[in-house]
Formats: C-alpha cells, sequence, structure tokens
C-alpha cells in the first residue's frame, strides 16, 4: 500500500492547488475554505456549496462540483461515501477509516494503524495488492448503543 501524502491545511495556503499544475481561482479558493474550515468534519457537496454560498451566493453548483472533482483527482480532497452519499474532506496528513453510526450518523476516524494488520492479511490471503485502500464501517456508535 502507497503512503497518502496531505496538502496543507491553511486557509491561507493555496500552494496544494497550484503544485498540480490548477490555477488558483477565486472559486477554487473558496471551496478549498469551505473545506479546510470544516476540519474533521465530512461535508456534502450540499453543504460545501452552502458554506461556499455565504460569501459568493452567485456561485454555480456545477463549478462547486467540477472543483471538488478536481482537488478529489490531485489528491487534495478525499470522496468518501458514507451511509449511500458521498462527502467530501481535506486530505489528511494520515490515511484512515471511517465508523459510521447508522442511528446518528456520527462519523469517527480509525487511524490505518487499527487496521492496518487486517489490510496485510487480505492482501497476504488473497494474493491483491491493495491500493489506496479506505474501509467504511457501519454500526451503532456507543452513545447510540447506550440508550
Amino acid at each position: 500500500m502507497r503512503p497518502h501524502t496531505h496538502p496543507a491545511r491553511s486557509l491561507d495556503d493555496v500552494s496544494a492547488i497550484r503544485s498540480h499544475g490548477r490555477r488558483v481561482t477565486r472559486q477554487r479558493v473558496l471551496i478549498w475554505d469551505a473545506l479546510v474550515r470544516a476540519g474533521d468534519a465530512h461535508l456534502s457537496a450540499r453543504q460545501v456549496a452552502q458554506a461556499v454560498r455565504a460569501v459568493a451566493p452567485d456561485l454555480h453548483q456545477a463549478t462547486i462540483y467540477r472543483a471538488l472533482d478536481v482537488f478529489v483527482e490531485d489528491g487534495l480532497v478525499r470522496r468518501t461515501d458514507l451511509d449511500r452519499h458521498a462527502v467530501y474532506e481535506v486530505a489528511a496528513e494520515h490515511r484512515h477509516h471511517h465508523l459510521v453510526c447508522s442511528e446518528c450518523g456520527a462519523v469517527v476516524h480509525v487511524h490505518d494503524g487499527a487496521l492496518r494488520n487486517a489490510l496485510a492479511r487480505v492482501e497476504v490471503e488473497t494474493g491483491f495488492r491493495l491500493a489506496d485502500a479506505e474501509l467504511t464501517l457501519m454500526g451503532t456508535c456507543e452513545a447510540c448503543a447506550t440508550l
């Protein structure tokens, strides 16, 4: 498995966009800022659009989707399918996996180290060389389990 690299997570540092040969447009900066401001949250494209439109109401949804696709293609942003819908987050400096509560929708990050042995075992047992594997596991969070 190949190590995962990450861009800067600073609002002022858009060099991550430029480092992939992309133009740093006003629209891309606004979208990047919305993702960075979200911290560890996982935003749907609609949530990114809402955050951006608070600053630039004239920005079209199609522009936001295209920019998200470009950021994902460049490895700056991770797209993850959580419970049948796509969410986006700035690519972390470390690979991680997701636990999603099927009751409340909470998302918890699980660092790669917690699953590294299991993923290596899958490779050994199947002969597959896993790419940049990311797992999403569904279940019930501790808070919902105690209700």
